[in-house]
């Protein structure tokens, strides 16, 4: 009998063949050596069944010699070694496959403002993130220009030159860095490195003239029926931009909402409900429902409302005028008067105040000039920009199912302590204990509010009290 040469592979792949009663087991994530080669002919020409496993590190198997076993064994181990030679053709193959696979480039997350989109990591080892230009476009509506990068009328000066890092050139594809341009626009990043997850939490404060009109920010949200809807759809009506949640008992207060919307929808005005929901539809459906709600209805899982208009707590009214300006910014927004414990809130004067506004427009007194707004403004500092990076990431691992969840939701409540959102929405998903929890923390204020007091004109017949 002559000698076989097989060549084996470390794969994750374990063969059985059998012959006659008899098996030989070959483990392709090890190699076999000649002697333990020789060593299990010798157990299948004594037994005739028992297996043999290959386990010694070795490159190549040379082969070794049958002439002990008998010749009625002779001819059984013969076709074994025929059958392990057919099983290493048919594992060189999958080997091929394998290190295609293996060359596939690994799949990124990127969770920008209202966005999450998914990627192929062109350069997974970096520790910053490079994208080609479509995929800048992808992610934050941006283009990127000879002049710069743009978008509208807003373009940020980029260099091209490779030393300055923003571009560099690989394999003839030219690559932006995302995170050099978050620097570039104080926005900070949380990156979570085994899941491979970029979060980028709001831009930096930008100074802007006092007189400058607000401009809203839009976003694109689904409504129930999955339709995607764009705040500048509304674009020629007044808005009001309502957050809400269905873990707030705010969720009893939409049907009041629903009241005033009747009387106020034909006078060119719109009603848009957000619910700051991570679980969605089965969270707020049923109280949108039983609202009997014919106004605008629409779910933000990822909270980008929240962060877009730093809204801290629910429910949050945003208004904003038939060309896209905000005529107030974010404040807490009943549709009656509240009062529980020591939360007090004039709901009535400030419904007053939106009827006012809707029929009266520029010419009414609650709306607030450009310069106020930004007085009232909370400042972006970076543990605020911080906490919101860490949230948006806690949100889409909760998602996804992913427990790494409880970790950014604890950086983005020790970062942001008094943005009841960060907390409530993860009380969220421990029903038992979400009253105990949030009484806890009420009662830990010690007189700080719950909500920032409504600052509001007067009414008329207090005005000279």
């Amino acid at each position: 009998m002559g000698k076989s040469a097989i060549a084996l592979l470390k794969l994750p792949l374990r063969i059985s063949i059998a012959a006659q009663k008899t098996e030989i087991e070959v483990n392709y994530q090890t190699i076999a050596s000649p002697k333990t080669w020789s060593a299990g002919v010798q157990s299948i020409c004594q037994s005739g069944r028992t297996p043999v496993e290959f386990s010694r590190p070795h490159a190549i198997l040379q082969g070794a010699s049958l002439a002990p076993c008998p010749s009625k064994v002779r001819k059984t181990a013969m076709s074994i070694n025929l059958r392990v030679l057919l099983a290493c053709s048919v594992a060189l193959l999958m080997a091929a496959f394998g290190a295609k696979l293996q060359a596939a480039p690994i799949e990124g997350t990127v969770l920008y403002a209202d966005r999450m989109v998914k990627i192929p990591l062109t350069l997974a080892g970096e520790a910053d993130l490079w994208v080609t230009p479509e995929q800048i476009t992808a992610i934050n509506g941006y283009t990127l220009k000879p002049e710069g990068l743009c978008r509208e009328e807003i373009c940020i000066p980029i260099s091209r030159k490779p030393a300055d890092g923003f571009v560099q050139t690989t394999d003839g594809a030219e690559l932006f860095n995302m995170s050099k341009l978050a620097g570039k626009l104080s926005q900070p990043i949380v990156r979570d490195v085994k899941r491979h997850i970029w979060s980028f939490g709001p831009q930096g404060s930008q100074k802007a003239e006092g007189a400058a009109p607000v401009m809203a920010p839009d976003f694109a949200l689904p409504d129930r029926q999955g339709k995607t809807v764009k705040l500048s759809d509304f674009r020629g009506k007044k808005v009001l931009l309502l957050s809400w949640a269905s873990w707030c008992r705010c969720r009893e207060d939409l049907a009041g909402w629903e009241s005033i919307y009747k009387d106020l929808k034909d006078k060119k005005f719109e009603l848009v409900a957000v619910a700051e929901d991570t679980e969605g539809e089965a969270a707020c459906g049923k109280y949108y429902d039983q609202a009997k709600a014919t106004y605008t209805t629409l779910i933000d899982k990822q909270h980008a409302v929240s962060s877009l208009y730093q809204m801290v707590n629910v429910p949050m009214g945003v208004w904003i005028d038939e060309e896209g300006r905000v005529v107030r910014p974010a404040e807490v927004a009943y549709s009656r008067p509240v009062s529980m414990l020591n939360i007090k809130v004039d709901g009535g004067r400030y419904t007053a105040g939106l009827k006012d506004w809707v029929e009266n427009g520029p010419a009414s007194e609650f709306v607030l000039s450009a310069e106020e707004q930004r007085k009232r403004a909370s400042p972006k500092d970076e543990k605020s920009g911080q906490a919101e990076a860490n949230f948006k990431l806690a949100v889409h691992l909760q998602l996804e199912g992913d427990e790494g969840s409880a970790e950014y939701f604890k950086a983005a409540q020790d970062l942001a302590p008094d943005n009841w959102n960060y907390h409530r929405q993860q009380w969220a998903f421990q029903p038992k204990a979400a009253d105990m929890l949030w009484l806890k923390k009420f009662t830990g204020l010690k007189g700080k509010p719950y909500y920032i007091p409504l600052e509001l004109p007067p009414a008329k017949e207090n005005a000279d009290k």
